[in-house]
């Protein structure tokens, strides 16, 4: 019979077991498949008003004609009014001397323009082709969009006449989480404020953005170009500007209804740390599949929308959930996901997040998003949104970062990353909600 007062295995045993496990388990990474993901060529280059350019490429885009350009501001304002009346201006007959809007005459050119703006980011997105003969009236159509920009009042009042302010969910969360510290937001827009906030943010240019192949004399057209484009542009970061300042953030959780009535949507917001490494943006993008996911399965919910702002200093994300007719519950509070310990905020405490809970369940996730990456990642208009809305050249995640190191990131992601990522970005005491009723 074994003295249970002797250990089971002597020491050099355990430490040849130990060193055995840990072997074993090396092999094991070493074995376990890659994802095919692609590790894209980053360069580099200022303009000569020092305006920092920033073109990524890569090797399956040999031969596509395709290229994105992102002009990133920082004309940070929480006035969302003013920045909406500002880029709809810039969107519609701003060339001088036409009629036309800019995308009606960028079309003939096989190019379009896009915007996006949130609290701190305004963007500026024009889609163009590669090949000379029409990359260059594409930049000299920009070049005299953005440097001769002609507001014209007649327009300014039609577009004022038909009530645009319609606050979308995403800009009405943004009032609620954050808050200007030292301005007074504008009442009434004149088109005088227009022009000045455009004049504010060609001052304070941040990056700009190449996506996509380019040959030597395609390169050599862009150089030229935004160099005439940006000549009378200033950099933001040169004289050390930042309007961060201008925004501060509400410091305690909040839930505002509006009307009476059946509960028609529940709108959500959160405030986040800044997103550091891929690791952390992983995590985000898990976590919000996960709440995606888990809700839209409930009977109860017609839909959801969730976005995120991963801005460089005071990043955010918000949702929206949309009941059914059938939904007649009168205490929201009481609503639940369809199991008893998952509620509408398991997602802002990440004890309680499913893909927490349940190992299987981040697996499964993970997967699914892997095999999006290999898919995603093959897009030039895909890295030209994580290069305009997700990384930033003044933070620690910069698109040349983020190309180096995401294949790495997801190669090696693990369950523990995961827990740890989301208690380092999640602040749940910022948690803003409405309940709308009707």
């Amino acid at each position: 019979m074994r003295d249970k007062s002797k250990p089971l295995f002597s020491r050099p045993v355990l430490a040849a077991i130990m060193l055995f496990s840990t072997l074993a388990i090396w092999l094991l990474n070493l074995t376990a498949p890659s994802a095919k993901l692609p590790t894209p060529n980053i360069e580099q280059w200022t303009t000569d008003s020092g305006i920092p350019v920033v073109w990524l490429n890569q090797d399956a885009w040999q031969g596509s004609d395709k290229l994105e350009i992102r002009f990133s501001f920082r004309a940070v304002t929480t006035d969302t009014k003013l920045i909406q009346s500002t880029l709809a201006m810039l969107m519609s007959d701003a060339l001088p001397l036409s009629t036309a809007s800019v995308n009606q005459r960028l079309s003939p050119l096989a190019a379009k323009a896009t915007t996006y703006y949130d609290h701190e980011n305004q963007i500026l997105g024009l889609t163009v082709s590669n090949n000379p003969s029409y990359l260059i009236p594409s930049l000299k159509l920009t070049k005299s969009w953005l440097t001769q920009t002609a507001f014209k009042s007649r327009t300014f009042d039609n577009w004022q006449g038909r009530n645009p302010y319609q606050q979308t969910v995403q800009h009405e969360l943004e009032q609620i989480l954050f808050f200007q510290q030292n301005t007074t937001p504008i009442n009434q827009i004149t088109l005088s404020d227009v022009k000045e906030y455009y004049q504010k943010m060609t001052q304070s240019v941040a990056t700009i953005y190449l996506v996509g192949d380019m040959s030597e004399q395609s390169q050599n057209i862009v150089k030229a170009g935004l160099n005439a484009i940006t000549e009378q542009f200033s950099p933001i970061f040169a004289a050390n500007k930042s309007g961060s300042e201008a925004i501060d953030l509400t410091s305690l959780s909040a839930l505002i209804q509006q009307n009476q009535g059946v509960l028609w949507q529940t709108r959500s917001a959160l405030a986040l740390s800044p997103v550091n490494t891929v690791q952390q943006w992983l995590s985000l993008q898990i976590w919000g599949t996960d709440l995606v996911d888990s809700l839209n399965a409930q009977e109860h919910i017609d839909f959801v929308q969730l976005a995120l702002a991963l801005s460089p200093h005071h990043p955010w994300v918000w949702w929206n959930v949309q009941y059914s007719q059938a939904n007649q519950y009168a205490d929201v509070s009481n609503i639940t996901t369809g199991e008893p310990d998952i509620s509408l905020k398991s997602f802002v405490f990440v004890e309680q997040v499913p893909s927490i809970k349940n190992k299987k369940r981040f697996e499964q996730l993970l997967e699914n998003l892997i095999i999006q990456l290999e898919e995603n990642t093959l897009s030039p208009t895909w890295w030209s949104v994580i290069a305009g809305q997700f990384t930033h050249q003044d933070s620690k995640l910069t698109l040349e970062t983020f190309a180096q190191d995401y294949k790495e990131a997801v190669d090696n992601f693990r369950y523990e990353d995961y827990q740890l990522a989301l208690r380092q970005l999640i602040n749940a005491q910022t948690y803003q909600e409405i309940q709308v009723y009707q």
